[in-house]
């Protein structure tokens, strides 16, 4: 008997692997024949193995252009894979997989599911490009299946929008969720304090909050830590020059540690309080990590962020782009006594016993795919 095909298609091997490894995995397990379709020229930094029996098919695509030519050239790419490879299920994440590969397994016949990851910069702007990026999105969903998102506002906005058919929307409450076995909690009890800025180096991930506010309490507190922990990405219109990152360093306000896809390593340190001052989230995964690790958190009233926190309890949330209000977070994180910081930890790991299991989301693509058995 022929086993069912899942392939998994996404802007990145990177982000296939890291976000969605769990679910790859947890399929492969069961037996399931699973192909990842994604750019293979990725930046040094954000190379990832293949997992174990699983195929890989590199894919050409221009992920921040809007080049026509290098779009259908994707496009006509993604439709000889999927007619080679005959897949039962194709799963698409962020925009362009989710345009070209939803009308490219429609016209396949393959049964298909598209996940909105966040809204990004093609919704935060209003311009020419980012207006014909929305049509598209729009026509490439007419032909989805499922569309899955990760928060409700994304929900909203999409409802508004009428992006989709509000019948194929699948709201996925607590993100893509995290694997709590693999993410334990780790004590935090130290007498220093680091602010860990995790994520990539991007303007609209707060990096300019999180710089200033660390100006502000150093002040104060000259002994407290603030490190910067991501991948640069240059090729994104918001990405922070390389020279600004330098000068903070220069200046004293932060130490950049680089990228690493050991994570467990970073959350087994003590004393650390992950901070996220971000501006649009479709469910930050690195807040899922640190809040099942048992970290405190401090990040925006924003949706995809602001379900991470229960404020005072396990983090504290602030206002988004606001210096002033991220600053005094901190400080009043460090006016914290030992006790009630140990508890922000235990607070944070029941949270994500809570909200943010993987299992969870597991059920959801099996429910997809039976919905078709």
């Amino acid at each position: 008997m022929k086993s069912t095909k899942l392939l998994f298609c996404d802007n990145t091997l990177w982000g296939l692997v890291n976000f969605r490894g769990d679910v790859i995995k947890y399929f492969k397990n069961q037996g399931y024949n699973i192909v990842l379709v994604a750019p293979e020229k990725e930046d040094e930094q954000m190379r990832t193995a293949i997992p174990q029996d699983v195929k890989y098919i590199p894919v050409k695509m221009g992920r921040t252009t809007t080049n026509p030519l290098n779009d259908l050239e994707y496009f006509i790419r993604l439709l000889k894979i999927f007619n080679k490879e005959k897949p039962d299920f194709v799963f698409n994440y962020t925009i362009k997989p989710n345009i070209y590969g939803s009308i490219a397994a429609k016209i396949n016949k393959c049964h298909t599911t598209a996940m909105i990851t966040g809204l990004g910069f093609t919704f935060q702007t209003d311009t020419l490009k980012t207006r014909i990026a929305r049509l598209l999105y729009k026509i490439g969903l007419k032909f989805t299946d499922n569309l899955l998102v990760l928060n409700s506002y994304c929900l909203e906005i999409i409802q508004k929008r009428k992006l989709c058919n509000k019948n194929k929307v699948i709201l996925l409450e607590g993100g893509e969720g995290v694997n709590l076995d693999k993410f334990k909690f780790q004590d935090n009890k130290s007498e220093k304090i680091i602010f860990m800025f995790i994520g990539r180096l991007l303007w609209d991930k707060g990096y300019d909050e999180f710089t200033k506010a660390a100006r502000i309490v150093k002040k104060e507190y000259p002994e407290t830590k603030f490190q910067l922990l991501g991948a640069l990405d240059p090729s994104y219109p918001k990405s922070v020059p390389t020279e600004r990152i330098k000068q903070d360093e220069k200046d004293g306000l932060v130490e950049y540690m680089g990228f690493t896809n050991n994570m467990n390593d970073i959350y087994m340190r003590k004393g650390l309080v992950i901070t996220l001052p971000s501006y649009t989230e479709g469910m930050n995964r690195t807040l899922m990590e640190a809040c099942a690790c048992g970290k405190p958190i401090i990040t925006t009233d924003i949706p995809g962020c602001r379900e991470l926190v229960i404020d005072n309890k396990n983090g504290f949330v602030v206002k988004p782009k606001d210096v002033l209000s991220l600053s005094e977070a901190m400080k009043k994180y460090i006016k914290l006594s030992t006790e009630k910081k140990l508890q922000f930890s235990r607070n944070s790991r029941t949270h994500a016993e809570e909200k943010f299991d993987v299992k969870n989301v597991i059920k959801i693509y099996e429910q997809i795919i039976n919905q078709f058995n």
